[in-house]
């Protein structure tokens, strides 16, 4: 697995409004990764380069009820290391990832960042960014 932790730096959200709209709410997640960065590891076998990428998390919800953020970095080691410089020239001239770098990315900062998520949503009585299941009594 390319991506060995992850390290929350700051994580806000902002209530807007006491009062609970009516209707439909929509929960808009927005990833961005902000910088990629040499970073080095240490690991049982020794010192490591890896690549240390700072990202924020948006949460906007429409109607405007709140909004928040989390932005932190992890340490991604690429599957060849030869690969570490080539990457990090590309992000410095195009600011561009590779798209399979950042799927795996993103979804790893997903993973970590919606269970956090939920406890704040339910903790400031917001609607959950995911669907929960829930049990229908269907009549026959």
């Amino acid at each position: 697995m390319p991506v060995l932790g992850i390290n929350i730096t700051d994580v806000r959200i902002n209530k807007s409004s006491t009062v609970s709209p009516t209707g439909q709410i929509e929960v808009k997640l927005t990833p961005k990764i902000k910088e990629l960065r040499l970073g080095e590891i240490r690991l049982p076998t020794g010192k490591t380069n890896g690549i240390e990428v700072l990202f924020s998390y948006n949460i906007q919800y429409t109607p405007a009820i709140a909004e928040g953020s989390i932005e932190g970095l992890l340490m991604y080691l690429p599957p060849q290391k030869e690969n570490l410089d080539e990457i990090l020239d590309q992000w410095e001239k195009e600011k561009r990832l590779d798209p399979f770098m950042f799927a795996e990315v993103v979804n790893f900062i997903t993973k970590e960042v919606s269970p956090m998520l939920m406890l704040l949503a339910k903790e400031m009585r917001l609607p959950y960014h995911i669907p929960i299941p829930r049990v229908e009594v269907k009549s026959q």
